[in-house]
């Protein structure tokens, strides 16, 4: 089941697509520079080194590593990623001051990686001493930072010591994302639209009283196009699960007249909620009440006979309340266009035969029961 990027651990891995090509990073800070970007970003840094950028610029604004990060780095992810890249506020110590950026990819300062040369570049990142060491191919790098010093930028090399840069130093893409995006099962960062339901009855409606069963329409879309399962409920009970055919009218069954003895008189509450194996949909519900005190039951066809029914006797079984009022009637021309019915309902509580008093019919006898 998919996860949040917000609620992944600090130093767990993640994975971004790179020109199509899923590649890892670490969860480095959620609420990264809350004060300067507000909360709900996650910053991410990616696990290896990338690629060697020149480095003798003294400031990271306008160097060649920050040319390179926001321009041929950031055309490599994914344009759903790239989309979601929010220009980042990144504290930064530029031409003899403390100050700050906006950049949507930056390297991580000397003070993120818990050095105490930084000044006014941040704080320490909570895993920031092991982001120290990198890799590329397989093999120990350098890596460079935004922080200045007194010729180049400074890099981290590969025993963890500050140095100046005489030539090229290897790159270690940082950015943030919106906590909100979906982890799915492999640990991709995926953009979603959670599953949607509509109805032409306003969710939240109250549907009044209701004394039959009734068909209770609503439709479920995914702009993802993602197979989604829906889940009924009634009373937060759940009656049914299954998969949409999305764009496709649906009916909540537990309500129709198929399944309508089975709810109870009083107040209910349908809700009704999907999921696209990332996020739930907003439920939808709706209210009514049901108010049914009588029922009946008899046979779609009456059973023929040959020559005339003049006896008859029925039991019933089952459970009908004290304080119930009871009416059991027989017909033996039932496939007459106005049968006669006869009240039975004395002969049937007692175990009693009936003996019926009409003896014509003009479409022959046949036997049918009506009990209510």
């Amino acid at each position: 089941m998919a996860t949040t990027l917000g609620s992944k651990a600090v130093g767990s891995i993640v994975k971004l697509k790179e020109n199509g090509a899923p590649v890892e990073f670490y969860v480095a800070k959620h609420d990264y520079e809350s004060g300067l970007n507000g909360t709900g970003h996650t910053l991410v840094v990616r696990k290896d080194a990338h690629s060697l950028i020149s480095f003798r610029a003294r400031y990271f604004r306008g160097s060649d590593a920050e040319t390179w990060l926001n321009g041929a780095y950031l055309n490599s992810l994914s344009a759903e990623i790239k989309g979601k890249l929010s220009p980042t506020v990144i504290p930064l110590y530029d031409n003899s001051e403390s100050t700050t950026m906006v950049t949507k990819v930056f390297i991580l300062s000397v003070s993120e990686f818990g050095y105490s040369k930084g000044d006014g570049e941040g704080t320490e990142l909570p895993n920031g001493k092991e982001l120290r060491t990198v890799y590329n191919s397989g093999m120990k790098v350098n890596q460079g930072t935004r922080t200045p010093s007194t010729i180049t930028l400074l890099y981290i090399n590969t025993k963890g010591e500050l140095k100046q840069s005489e030539n090229e130093v290897y790159m270690r893409p940082a950015f943030t994302l919106p906590a909100s995006l979906y982890v799915d099962d492999s640990g991709l960062v995926v953009v979603n639209t959670p599953p949607a339901i509509s109805s032409s009855i306003p969710s939240g409606s109250g549907l009044g009283t209701k004394e039959e069963g009734f068909n209770f329409p609503y439709t479920v879309t995914d702009v993802d196009g993602d197979a989604v399962t829906v889940k009924e409920y009634l009373d937060n009970v759940v009656k049914r699960s299954y998969q949409a055919s999305l764009g496709q009218e649906n009916t909540f069954e537990a309500v129709t007249a198929a399944h309508w003895q089975t709810v109870l008189n009083g107040s209910h509450t349908l809700k009704v909620a999907a999921n696209d194996g990332k996020a739930d949909s907003a439920p939808y519900t709706a209210t009514f009440s049901k108010a049914v005190y009588s029922a009946s039951i008899t046979m779609t066809e009456p059973l023929p006979a040959d020559a005339l029914i003049s006896v008859a006797v029925l039991s019933l079984t089952g459970s009908i309340p004290e304080d119930a009022a009871l009416q059991v009637q027989l017909t033996n021309n039932g496939k007459d266009p106005q049968p006669v019915w006869e009240d039975a309902t004395s002969s049937v509580k007692n175990g009693s035969n009936h003996v019926f008093a009409n003896q014509a019919a003009a479409n022959g006898f046949a036997f049918n029961f009506k009990v209510t």
